[in-house]
């Protein structure tokens, strides 16, 4: 059963943190800039940034946790780590007076995450395609 296996089987902790951190890191980052990032000038494009940006958030983090792979306390975890740290990049961005604090962008940051997690943990194919390694040496 190939397909249950979890990643930390095949790859280094660190491996598996990492890009996490450096996703958070670049949002930190980004929520500290003077003025709204460049976006397309698009109703609620904002909206769909949060959801794809912390639905890989949400993917990366629940990669990373060691847990049973199928188990609710896994993607729990890893959902539950998104949601706080998405509240606290919005509260962040509340205290930057040229960024906006918007609920919303939470709810956007909550769904995308959850989905991703979801797809990840329950569509074998979908996983494989996320975990595809395109040279040997990129393996471990």
């Amino acid at each position: 059963m190939e397909s249950l296996l979890g990643p930390e089987k095949v790859y280094s902790r660190a491996r598996l943190v990492l890009p996490a951190l450096a996703v958070m890191a670049t949002l930190v980052v980004s929520s500290h800039f003077s003025g709204q990032p460049a976006a397309p000038d698009v109703v609620g494009f904002d909206k769909v940034a949060h959801f794809f940006v912390f639905g890989l958030l949400g993917t990366l983090l629940f990669r990373a946790v060691r847990m049973e792979f199928r188990s609710h306390g896994r993607w729990m975890v890893a959902y539950a780590a998104v949601l706080a740290y998405a509240g606290a990049d919005e509260v962040l961005q509340y205290f930057n007076p040229e960024r906006s604090f918007d609920p919303w962008d939470w709810v956007a940051d909550g769904t995308g995450s959850l989905l991703a997690i979801m797809l990840y943990r329950g569509w074998p194919w979908y996983r494989k395609l996320l975990e595809y390694k395109f040279s040997p040496r990129l393996a471990k």
